[in-house]
């Protein structure tokens, strides 16, 4: 019904932030607060911050967490010592504390799904989303169907091999190529230590060979991904996310870079079709209310 509202929490790296949605996935309210380095405190931080902010009248906990996530047990990055702290027993505590529906999910299924309920996802039904950040993280879905894998890794697209020529042979795309890789690469060569994404978008709209430079090698893994994707799922569109997709040049560089690669495959038989997510950093409270709603009255994705 439309008068329900679900309490979205996105667990990550550095902030842990929180949203009331309804169900047409309309945010009604937003709020966060800091993850600390204590990730023990992380349950306790979350329920003071629930009960101070929200009104109570929630029908669940929708959770997008970083890290991978069991569907059956709901635990949250399995044996991972990152996430003994909380992830454990999260979801367990906040149902038996609120004694509501709480459903935890990996925030790169939960952006995959944001695409498909509301966003450029939405007439797919067989896709992927990659999310380059702090790391490289996605979703696949094939057949309208969320893709798991055996150990949950499926659209862990970050543990993707590139070569790596300056320490060792190879390395995965999480250090090789996400945003913070460019981001610190361009501030090494800038000698600007506190630099964001923001200021090498910047850089790079000056022309500054430098940057040019390393924005370059950065499209050329994630085109060589796209690429690769393609023949592995053969998705209808791969969908671009992260702060970095919101800036005017990566789509034409993507696609430019598809086209210059594909024109030295002369096998080629198709090119990736590309676009950036609809959803920015609210994508994974969405991706998790709707995640929630499917779990809870089991619908159907297509």
């Amino acid at each position: 019904s439309v008068g329900m509202k679900i309490l979205a929490v996105d667990i990550g790296g550095t902030m842990i932030k929180t949203g009331l949605l309804n169900s047409h996935g309309e945010r009604i309210q937003l709020g966060s607060f800091p993850m600390n380095k204590d990730y023990s405190t992380v349950i306790d931080r979350l329920i003071s911050h629930i009960d101070n902010d929200y009104p109570k009248d929630f029908s669940g906990i929708a959770i997008s967490t970083t890290g991978l996530v069991d569907p059956v047990t709901q635990q949250i990055g399995m044996d991972s010592p990152l996430y003994e702290g909380f992830g454990n027993r999260m979801v367990s505590f906040l149902t038996d504390y609120y004694q509501k529906p709480v459903i935890a999910e990996n925030d790169g299924n939960c952006a995959l799904l944001a695409e498909k309920w509301l966003g450029r996802g939405r007439g797919a039904s067989s896709f992927a989303v990659i999310v380059l950040g702090t790391s490289v993280g996605g979703g696949l879905m094939v057949d309208n169907q969320l893709i798991r894998g055996k150990h949950f890794l499926a659209g862990e697209f970050g543990y993707m091999l590139f070569p790596e020529v300056e320490k060792k042979d190879w390395e995965i795309w999480s250090i090789a190529g996400a945003t913070r890789t460019l981001v610190e690469q361009v501030a090494a060569e800038k000698k600007a230590p506190s630099i964001d994404g923001y200021k090498v978008v910047a850089y790079y709209q000056q022309n500054d060979p430098a940057v040019t430079i390393w924005v370059d090698r950065f499209i050329e893994k994630l085109a060589v991904a796209c690429y690769n994707l393609q023949y592995i799922l053969d998705p209808e569109i791969v969908l671009i996310g992260g702060g970095i997709s919101e800036s005017d040049f990566l789509l034409p560089l993507l696609e430019k870079k598809i086209q210059q690669i594909a024109a030295q495959i002369p096998s080629t038989v198709r090119l990736p079709n590309v676009a950036c997510c609809q959803f920015g950093n609210e994508s994974n409270l969405i991706g998790a209310c709707y995640n929630w709603l499917l779990q809870t009255f089991e619908m159907k994705t297509s």
